[in-house]
């Protein structure tokens, strides 16, 4: 059956320009694609004699799903662990929780609360790293196939320079990535889809970024790492791979610049090096949030845009302290000093920014004909139960969500036009859990009862 949804509708179409229905409808499709989009009595007057069932959320805000496009699934439970800086944090804590990600209980358990936590966000769209563990990808990938959420997901690949289990054998590393991305890429309808995962640079051998380089080409998977995310980590390249000439290179000399690779952080990078990044079509991923947290630095993210990189978010967790897109949302604006990052332009990055870096902004991102219908219904009243929507223009309403707004705005998540329960993936032994709700008050007895389970 045909499904309207009825609210006031914000949707981005560019970096500076948001359309809105103030009494809007999102016309959803049995197939779980929008048909229309726009005031509510013009979308619906031509199906007034065919059958449809309505959502009537007036008094609320429909939103295209946020899109996060960077971030750690076994460092979940890391957040918050204070490091001086990212090598001293990796070695302190985030390497023994990798290594213990290798247990088969850990990996579902973790699993279940990471995508439980993508859901009450308002997450619809992941990039999501795991570890060097086949089982236990394997497993993350079964519990993401369960959430209903968009996933992109991948093993990380490390064969030098690594701490004691976590060094691969690189012809091992090869044979389960490839066997993983046979397995899951382009799975459920392509809502789940496979990323070789090399770390980075110095825990990658130059062979075995050729041969990624090469799988994900046959395959059309994606790549994500990291690059230029401390100046340390800069210098330690350098000394690595003394016959490249920038850190840039060593991905682009070794065919792992591509339009599907996704690049975290890209902070301390020269203009030479963005002019090859948008060369050759990859994509920088801003993570403000842990930039800020592991003090790494401030990405140029106004030359970077100059340059026509496209970029997306990341919440970065575990070093980004929140699953919120909407906290780094605001975080993107105060990590830069000279360049005013409008609420406008950072809800563009957290929707069809991030779809377009991800290559799927031809599927979601925003709400228009013929695009999935991932979307979220927000209430301004889990900020502040004074506040009134009808009070408020479009501009306040993305200010107030960018600087005071979390996961109590989201009230309920849909992908596909199917609405997402976290009790779809219920852990043993534990009681029923909060999902977002369409009622204040249905979500507060929700979040009362459902301890185990924050935003």
């Amino acid at each position: 059956m045909i499904t309207i949804y009825r609210s006031r509708v914000i949707n981005p179409l560019t970096k500076d320009r948001i359309e809105e229905y103030i009494d809007g409808a999102v016309v959803v499709g049995e197939n779980g694609k929008i048909s229309s989009v726009g005031d509510y009595e013009k979308v619906v007057a031509p199906l007034r004699k065919k059958k449809f069932k309505e959502v009537d959320r007036r008094g609320m805000l429909i939103m295209p799903g946020l899109i996060d496009c960077h971030l750690h699934l076994p460092q979940l439970d890391l957040r918050g662990k204070h490091g001086a800086t990212l090598l001293q944090w990796l070695e302190k804590y985030i390497f023994s929780a990798e290594r213990a990600f290798a247990r088969a209980d850990i990996a579902e358990e973790l699993s279940k609360r990471f995508f439980k936590k993508l859901i009450l966000n308002g997450t619809t769209t992941a990039g999501v790293y795991s570890t060097i563990h086949y089982r236990s990808t394997d497993i993350a990938f079964s519990v993401a196939k369960a959430s209903g959420l968009r996933i992109i997901l991948g093993k990380v690949m490390m064969d030098q320079n690594s701490p004691a289990g976590l060094l691969e054998n690189g012809r091992d590393s090869l044979s389960e990535s490839e066997r993983l991305c046979e397995k899951w890429h382009n799975t459920e309808g392509g809502r789940l889809m496979y990323a070789f995962t090399p770390r980075f640079a110095p825990t990658c051998s130059e062979s075995l970024l050729s041969e990624i380089g090469k799988m994900a080409r046959d395959s059309g998977a994606y790549i994500q790492t990291h690059l230029a995310e401390t100046l340390q980590e800069v210098l330690f390249v350098k000394k690595l791979f003394p016959d490249h000439p920038d850190y840039t290179s060593v991905y682009e000399e070794n065919d792992c610049l591509t339009p599907k690779t996704l690049l975290g952080h890209a902070i301390h990078i020269s203009d030479d090096e963005m002019s090859r990044i948008a060369k050759n079509g990859a994509k920088v991923i801003h993570c403000p949030s842990s930039n800020l947290f592991l003090k790494s630095g401030s990405i140029r993210l106004n030359e970077i845009d100059g340059h026509g990189i496209t970029i997306g978010l990341g919440t970065d967790v575990g070093a980004g302290t929140s699953m919120s897109l909407f906290t780094t949302m605001r975080h993107a604006d105060y990590i830069q000093p000279r360049f005013n990052v409008s609420p406008a332009f950072a809800f563009y990055l957290a929707t069809l920014g991030g779809a377009k870096a991800l290559s799927l902004e031809h599927i979601t991102g925003n709400l228009a004909a013929g695009k999935s219908a991932d979307l979220i219904v927000a209430d301004i009243r889990g900020i502040d139960p004074r506040y009134d929507i009808s009070a408020m223009d479009k501009e306040e309403l993305l200010s107030v969500m960018m600087y005071r707004g979390n996961g109590d705005l989201v009230k309920e998540v849909y992908v596909e036009g199917k609405r997402l329960d976290v009790d779809d993936l219920k852990m043993k032994g534990e009681k029923k859990n909060a999902r977002p709700r369409s009622s204040r008050a249905k979500a507060s007895r929700g979040r009362k009862r459902s301890n185990k389970i924050r935003r």
